[in-house]
């Protein structure tokens, strides 16, 4: 029966397709909040729910909490995966950002026009190229660095967009907004380093605290009890493994949202 469940949940995964939709949403309203995880948490609700409803049909109330059992922790550790892959974008893209302001600024320096300069950096960081392809069509540029500036990670594109809009209306150089600009987008960089290296202890602790009970199940054994057997074979094993997989996921959850709040920037 747990077999069966297990295979069930897998099917439930593999069945599962919101990401793309999540995709399309993003590609088609840009300003979106992006970071809600559009589809990720329903999705990965669905299989839950997908796995406790199959394991209630083959092995009514046990296999129901033994469905809850295997689909949370699936679920936490996908969305744990993902939660961390997209910090990393977002990192990544902040590093892009600053790079090619102060790439820009080098060239403003250098004597190249605005336009052509933000098409040249735009060849090496491509967070830019959006911009740069609206600035060659004759399009408004300082809307779409306003638009692609609401993407994770892409805010320092504001900064850019209004050191343009003043240098269009005033006719003033940008160099030198955008050599502070860079700097500031750099330093801001070094905090969020040092911020997320603080917290990364944090992190972790909450993780190992949620795969704590499958080394408690271990321990179990080796003083020769069977605490699997307990658990899955009686009411109160069931309703502690049902209450303890809950505790741990949402123990899980609710630590990475303390360390992204607190390591929100002002």
């Amino acid at each position: 029966m747990p077999i069966l469940s297990a295979v069930a949940l897998l099917a439930a995964m593999v069945l599962w397709q919101p990401p793309a939709a999540s995709r399309r949403l993003r590609s088609q309203a840009p300003t979106r909040r992006p970071d809600s995880r559009i589809g990720l948490v329903p999705g990965l609700v669905t299989a839950m729910l997908g796995a406790v409803a199959v394991g209630w049909v083959v092995d009514s109330a046990r296999g129901a909490v033994l469905g809850l059992a295997l689909g949370a922790s699936a679920s936490v550790a996908v969305w744990t995966l993902a939660h961390a892959a997209g910090a990393s974008r977002r990192n990544h893209t902040r590093d892009e950002v600053a790079r090619g302001c102060s790439e820009l600024a080098a060239l403003l320096r250098a004597g190249h026009a605005p336009v052509r300069a933000l098409q040249l950096v735009a060849d090496g960081v491509p967070v830019f190229s959006e911009p740069a392809a609206h600035a060659l069509v004759g399009g408004d540029l300082i809307a779409a660095l306003q638009r692609v500036a609401e993407r994770p990670g892409c805010h320092g594109l504001r900064g850019l967009a209004g050191a343009w809009r003043i240098a269009e209306r005033t006719g003033a150089s940008m160099t030198s907004s955008l050599d502070d600009l860079a700097v500031q987008l750099s330093a801001e960089r070094e905090l969020r380093r040092t911020v997320d290296t603080e917290l990364a202890a944090s992190r972790l602790t909450g993780r190992l605290l949620g795969f704590l009970p499958v080394v408690g199940l271990g321990l179990g054994y080796v003083v020769g009890g069977d605490p699997v057997g307990y658990l899955l074979g009686s009411v109160p094993g069931l309703a502690c493994l049902g209450v303890g997989i809950s505790l741990a996921v949402a123990g899980v959850v609710w630590t990475e949202k303390l360390a992204d709040r607190a390591g929100e920037l002002p």
